[in-house]
């Protein structure tokens, strides 16, 4: 399981990692500043080793990196994490925006219940389980 930065540290950019697993186009590391998609949240962009991470997924505590099928990597290699900054930025303060809606229903609407979520850069969404339309409140 790759140690987890973003939770500790989210405004770090750049890290140096160990790959600690290869399977094909496939690599996994031994720590990482690279958020994968959870809770509804959208996976960071950026680079491993200079090259275009094309996807991010959690596997049970760890997280699984997408990279070219050429890429080259190796168990043991030091590589350098780099995430898209800009786009970091967005999702931390779409998501606190988010949460702070969130927090309004539950103290307005008793008993409401999130069902679901979406960050993205551009926009957020929460999706609630309401009996009737909060339109006119």
């Amino acid at each position: 399981m790759a140690k987890k930065i973003f939770w500790s540290d989210p405004y770090c950019t750049q890290l140096m990692a160990q790959v600690s697993k290869v399977s094909g186009a496939e690599i996994q590391l031994d720590a990482t500043i690279f958020f994968a998609f959870s809770g509804g949240q959208e996976s960071d962009h950026g680079t491993i080793g200079g090259l275009p991470v094309i996807a991010a997924r959690k596997q049970e505590r760890g997280i699984i990196y997408t990279l070219p099928d050429d890429h080259g990597c190796y168990v043991g290699q030091q590589v350098l994490i780099e995430i898209d900054w800009v786009r970091r930025y967005r999702l931390m303060r779409l998501h606190f925006a988010a949460e702070l809606v969130l927090e309004l229903f539950y103290q307005t609407l008793n008993g409401v219940d999130k069902v679901g979520a979406h960050i993205a850069q551009n926009k957020a969404r929460i999706d609630f389980a309401w009996p009737q339309s909060i339109a006119p409140l």
